[in-house]
C-alpha cells in the first residue's frame, strides 16, 4: 500500500499527539490512580494505596487487567528504569503507543477502501481531545476504547474489504468478537454491549448459511478460554475461586440499599452532552448526523455504517439513562464518534467537490481542518496548563533522597484526589492522608508482604466498606508528616501558618510550587475552555484564577531541616 505525503503527515501527527499525551496529559480521574496505578505499583514494588474494591471481601477489581502493564513494567525494571520512568514508560508504550497502533491499523484498512475516508478519520481521531486523555488512561474503559477500535477494524475488513470471501469473512468476524470479549471481560463488562450488533449480524449470517455454524463453536471457545484465563489470574491472587466481571455487574446493577454507583453522585442528561461537546466540538454534530444518515448514504459500506451507528445508539441508550455519570464511561465509543463523523464528512466532501468552485471547496476544507486542529490543540494545552501541577510537584517528590532505613511520610489533605500514583514516591516513601473535611472513604494501604505478593492480595484490610462511609483509621496525625503537598488555600490548616498567615518557615520549608487552576476562582469562559498564548491575550479576553500546589518539607523544632 503506497501512501501519499499527506498520509505520512497524518501518521506523524497521530504519533506526535499520542506521545505528547503520554508524557504530559493529566490524570483526570482519581479512580485511575487508586484503582489501577496503585495496585500496579503493588505488583511491581510491593506497596501502594488500597481501595475497598480490592478487598477480598468485595473483589470487584481485577488483577488480570493489570497483567499486560505489569509485564511491561517488569521489563523496564530489569533495565534499571526508575519508578517514575516506569510510569511514563507504561504510558508511552502500553497506553498511548497501543492506542496509536490500533488507530493506524484501522486507518490502513480504511485506506484500502477509500483514502478520503481514511484521511478524514485519522485527522479527526488524532487531534481529538477525548482520545488524547482517554487513549493514555490506565482504565478498563480505555482498554475497551482500544479493543473497540480493533474489533471494528476486523468488522470493516469482513464487510467491506473481504465481503465476498466466506472463509476470510468468518475468520475476521471471529477476531472482531474476540476483541469485544477482551475489552468486556479483561476490561469493563459493560463494553460487551458494543458487540451486540456484530453478534446479531453473525447469527444472521449463520442462519442464512452465508458462513459456517462452526463459528459459533469457535466464539464459545474464545469466550471460555478468555474467561478461564481471567478467573485463573484473579483466583491465584485472591486464593479463592472468583470471576471479577460478574462481581462488577452484581454491584453496579444489583447493589443493595446504600450501595451501587449512585452513592458517588448523580448527574443530569446534560452532563454527557456538555462533556462530549468539550471533547469533540464541531465533530459531535457531524457524528450525530452520521448515526442517522450513514447507513443510507454509503454504498459498499452500508452494513458497516449500520453497525457503527447501532453501537453508538446502544451505548448512549444505556449510559445516558443511568443516574450516575462519569466521563470515562464514554471512552469506549470515542473512536466510533470520530468514525461516524469521518464517514459523513467524506461523503459530504465527495458530494460537493464537483458542485462548488475549486477555490471555494478547498478554502472551506482548509478552514474546517484548521479550525478543528486549532481548537483541539488549545483545549489539550489548556488541560495540561491548568491541571498538570500534581504530576509536576510529585515529580519533585520522586527525586527526593532515599532514606536508608526510616520510612518517610508524604502527607496530603484536601488535595488527596490529585495524587498521581506511588510510582512518584521513592522506595521507602509512603503517601499518608491527614484530616481535611472529606467525609467519604479514603483509600487505605495494601499490606506490605514479607515473602510473597499473595500476602498482600489476600489480606483483608480492616475498616473498609462499600458505602463510601468515612473511616478515621485512613488518616494520620500531623506529627507523622515529613513532607506535605497541598494548595495555597491553607486557611483550614493552622499547623502550617505563622502569625501573619504565611507558611511558618520555622516549621516548614517550601521545596516546589506549580500553578493549578483555582476551582473557586473567577474565570471567564475562554479561560476555562481554551489556552490562549500570552501574545494573543490582548486580542482575546482571557482570565484564569490560579492557586499554587506546593511541596513542603518539615523543619525540626530546633530550626534545623530534617
Amino acid at each position: 500500500m503506497r501512501l501519499s505525503k499527506t498520509q505520512y503527515g497524518l501518521i506523524l501527527l497521530n504519533v506526535a499527539f499520542r506521545l505528547y499525551s503520554s508524557l504530559y496529559m493529566i490524570i483526570g480521574d482519581c479512580d485511575e490512580t487508586f484503582n489501577y496505578w496503585e495496585p500496579l505499583n503493588l505488583l511491581l514494588r510491593q506497596f501502594g494505596k488500597q481501595t475497598w474494591e480490592y478487598s477480598p471481601v468485595y473483589s470487584i477489581r481485577s488483577y488480570a487487567y493489570l497483567i499486560p502493564y505489569y509485564i511491561i513494567g517488569k521489563i523496564l525494571q530489569l533495565f534499571g528504569v526508575t519508578p517514575i520512568n516506569v510510569f511514563y514508560g507504561i504510558r508511552v508504550f502500553a497506553l498511548g503507543g497501543f492506542t496509536s497502533f490500533v488507530e493506524l491499523t484501522l486507518f490502513a484498512n480504511l485506506n484500502l477502501y477509500s483514502s478520503n475516508l481514511a484521511n478524514w478519520w485519522l485527522l479527526l481521531t488524532s487531534v481529538n481531545v477525548g482520545m488524547s486523555h482517554g487513549g493514555v488512561a490506565l482504565l478498563p474503559s480505555s482498554l475497551a476504547l482500544q479493543t473497540t477500535l480493533l474489533a471494528n477494524t476486523y468488522i470493516f475488513k469482513s464487510l467491506v474489504i473481504n465481503s465476498e470471501k466466506a472463509n476470510n469473512k468468518e475468520s475476521l468476524l471471529l477476531k472482531a468478537i474476540t476483541w469485544y470479549f477482551v475489552g468486556g471481560l479483561l476490561g469493563w463488562p459493560f463494553a460487551l454491549a458494543l458487540g451486540l450488533p456484530v453478534g446479531v449480524y453473525t447469527l444472521w449470517q449463520v442462519a442464512r448459511k452465508r458462513i459456517s455454524s462452526v463459528i459459533l463453536v469457535e466464539i464459545a471457545c474464545a469466550l471460555v478460554s478468555l474467561a478461564g484465563f481471567i478467573s485463573f489470574i484473579d483466583s491465584y491472587y485472591l486464593q479463592k475461586l472468583v470471576f471479577v466481571p460478574i462481581n462488577i455487574v452484581l454491584y453496579n446493577v444489583f447493589g443493595g440499599e446504600g450501595e451501587g454507583p449512585e452513592i458517588f453522585g448523580v448527574e443530569p442528561l446534560s452532563y454527557y452532552i456538555l462533556n462530549l461537546l468539550l471533547n469533540f466540538q464541531f465533530v459531535l454534530p457531524l457524528a450525530a448526523l452520521g448515526v442517522l444518515i450513514n447507513p443510507f448514504i454509503t454504498t459498499h459500506a452500508k452494513q458497516f455504517s449500520a453497525i457503527v451507528s447501532s453501537q453508538l445508539l446502544i451505548w448512549c441508550g444505556i449510559f445516558f439513562s443511568q443516574p450516575h455519570k462519569e466521563e470515562r464511561f464514554m471512552y469506549p465509543i470515542y473512536p466510533l464518534i470520530t468514525l461516524s463523523a469521518a464517514i459523513s464528512v467524506s461523503k459530504l466532501t465527495s458530494f460537493v467537490k464537483n458542485k462548488l468552485p475549486r477555490f471555494v471547496y478547498y478554502a472551506a476544507q482548509f478552514g474546517f481542518v484548521a479550525t478543528t486542529l486549532l481548537v483541539s490543540v488549545l483545549r489539550i494545552v489548556n488541560l495540561v496548563e491548568n491541571y498538570a501541577a500534581p504530576l509536576q510537584v510529585y515529580e519533585a517528590v520522586a527525586h527526593l533522597p532515599v532514606s536508608p532505613s526510616n520510612q518517610v511520610n508524604v502527607c496530603t489533605g484536601k488535595e488527596w484526589y490529585h495524587f498521581p500514583n506511588s510510582f512518584h514516591l521513592p522506595a521507602n516513601y509512603r503517601l499518608r492522608f491527614v484530616e481535611s473535611g472529606f467525609d467519604g472513604l479514603l483509600p487505605g494501604d495494601f499490606y506490605e508482604p514479607e515473602y510473597s505478593i499473595i500476602e498482600s492480595t489476600t489480606f483483608v484490610p480492616p475498616h473498609m466498606n462499600n458505602q463510601n462511609k468515612f473511616e478515621d483509621d485512613k488518616v494520620v496525625p500531623w506529627e507523622q508528616c515529613d513532607y506535605f503537598v497541598d494548595n495555597t488555600q491553607l486557611e483550614s490548616i493552622p499547623q502550617l501558618f505563622g502569625p501573619d498567615m504565611s507558611v511558618d518557615e520555622n516549621q516548614w520549608e517550601i521545596l516546589k510550587c506549580n500553578k493549578i487552576i483555582n476551582p473557586n476562582g473567577e474565570h471567564n469562559s475562554i479561560g476555562k475552555l481554551l489556552y490562549i498564548p500570552q501574545w494573543a491575550r490582548t486580542l482575546v479576553s482571557y482570565k484564569v484564577d490560579y492557586m499554587k500546589l506546593c511541596l513542603l518539607k518539615r523543619v525540626r523544632k530546633d530550626g534545623m531541616k530534617t
